[in-house]
């Protein structure tokens, strides 16, 4: 991807003969319909020099049937049993945690509020986690978990939400992506009009390599407000590697250095360490792109959002809370996966971070 210079936004091409599928709240695909669907169109303002990006239409192909492609590992059942780092999260009170352990056709919640989830497009393989747990691994083509619409999952419902996963990106760069990014979970599966918030992971080859993203969006997606996490060089993210990703939203109160009229910001940590808002003001603000977050009836997806972009590699341990899990929490969770503390900081030149 060529650089984008300021205030000069960059479009994709678009696919030729695709369609958009239509989806309801727990169905996969359904035939028929040709359409184009807008795409969720995002954009923050960067250190210098400042990029902006944003995706208008996105075509998406039209097929009759979910794929059944399983990546090439085992598919054995796993225990039913919680684990220390399970029993750690329980304890701050998710309002929804699934472990992501696979073995079946479903993925149950944790906290027993029944917010069972669904594998759609195949079944996924199995591998493990740090702390030697099962966990899925999608496969990056057609592979993700699927759950319906509750308001607990929704920012607006508390005015404050908290997602908590750990994902381990089997390839530098996606193949089924949208112009060099990932959503590879969130809530805004059709756009437009229940669109609400993302996790993104940008590919090693863009200029924003491995970055990170939390977004927050207006019913009707469009532009974004984000916080994002970025390391460079040999540094940035690589293959194989698990992290731990938390992105946090509030509506309640106006962060420093925010400007209204849109109240709250959005705040985001890797491995535990912090991004530094301050050094990327006004992004993480939600009046950056005036963005109000209300709940819609969108399904919550793991492994894609809005089916035309896939995660490619593992996630497991996936919570969601109606509260902001506090900084000392994150950095238990981290410890309850790793055996080790958090170690890094996001202090370098313009905000960019850095694990230990």
């Amino acid at each position: 991807m060529p650089p984008r210079t300021p205030g000069s936004p960059f479009t994709p091409k678009r696919s030729s003969g695709a369609t958009r599928h239509l989806r309801t709240a727990i169905a996969t695909v359904c035939v028929g319909a040709s359409l184009i669907a807008p795409a969720i169109a995002t954009a923050h303002a960067d250190s210098a020099p400042v990029h902006r990006e944003f995706t208008k239409f996105r075509p998406r192909p039209t097929t009759t049937t979910a794929p059944t492609t399983t990546a090439p590992t085992t598919t054995a059942s796993a225990p039913s049993t919680l684990s220390a780092y399970d029993k750690a999260v329980l304890v701050d009170a998710p309002a929804a945690y699934w472990v992501m352990r696979g073995g079946g056709g479903t993925e149950t919640d944790q906290t027993g509020r029944g917010l069972t989830g669904a594998y759609r497009g195949g079944t996924p393989a199995v591998s493990t986690m740090p702390n030697s747990d099962p966990v899925v691994v999608f496969n990056g083509s057609s592979q993700y978990l699927q759950v319906p619409s509750k308001n607990v999952l929704s920012i607006s419902t508390t005015g404050k939400l908290t997602f908590e996963a750990w994902i381990r990106p089997d390839v530098a760069n996606f193949p089924s992506n949208l112009s060099g990014y990932v959503d590879w979970m969130g809530k805004c599966a059709n756009y437009s009009p229940d669109c609400e918030w993302a996790a993104r992971m940008y590919n090693q080859s863009t200029d924003r390599p491995s970055r990170i993203s939390a977004y927050a969006f207006n019913p009707g997606a469009g532009l974004g407000a984000g916080a994002y996490w970025q390391q460079y060089g040999t540094s940035a993210i690589k293959a194989g590697q698990w992290h731990q990703v938390v992105g946090q939203y509030q509506i309640v109160t106006q962060p420093s250095g925010c400007s209204g009229p849109q109240i709250g910001g959005i705040n985001i940590w890797v491995d535990g360490v912090k991004w530094n808002m301050a050094s990327h003001l006004p992004t993480g603000c939600m009046s950056q792109y005036g963005i109000t977050p209300t709940a819609g009836g969108s399904v919550f997806n793991i492994g894609t959002v809005a089916l035309d972009s896939f995660f490619k590699g593992a996630i497991g341990k996936v919570a969601i809370y109606d509260s902001l899990l506090p900084e000392s929490r994150i950095a238990d969770h981290f410890r309850a996966m790793t055996g080790r503390s958090p170690a890094g900081s996001c202090t370098l030149s313009g905000g960019t971070c850095s694990l230990g």
